[in-house]
């Protein structure tokens, strides 16, 4: 049985390869971290995901982001990093909400700007004679 913790996996539940850095630090800000308890791999890690938002992925390390009118995603893992907030309602994107387009903004499928357009779009197919189902 190995010894140690166990490993970080991805999504996938395969183990993340992980390589010795080296840096070097002013003597005071070692101790500092080390009165502190803050581990120093943690600190990088956490400092350069988030100096990289949304160019590499805090699940996979994978860098194939793409960027969308939802929000930001990764293609590697399909995990939304951030959801961008819709024009109109303000309201936060979901992973099951519809972007749409309403007066050259992008809406959401539960804006009350979109609502009105929908409605009004089954008034004129109803006086047309073509009704949607």
């Amino acid at each position: 049985m190995p010894a140690g913790r166990p490993p970080e996996v991805d999504s996938n539940g395969k183990a993340i390869e992980k390589c010795l850095v080296n840096a070097t630090i002013p003597t005071k800000l070692r101790d500092f971290l080390r009165q502190h308890n803050i581990n120093r791999s943690e600190l990088l890690r956490t400092a350069a995901l988030k100096l990289m938002e949304f160019k590499i992925c805090p699940s996979c390390y994978s860098h194939d982001i793409k960027d969308n009118l939802k929000g930001h995603s990764c293609n590697n893992c399909d995990k939304w990093l951030k959801f961008k907030r819709c024009d109109l309602c303000e309201a936060a994107h979901t992973p099951t909400s519809k972007p749409t387009s309403v007066d050259g903004k992008v809406g959401c499928d539960l804006c009350p700007e979109y609502l009105a357009q929908v409605e009004e779009n089954k008034k004129i197919n109803v006086v047309f004679g073509d009704v949607q189902r």
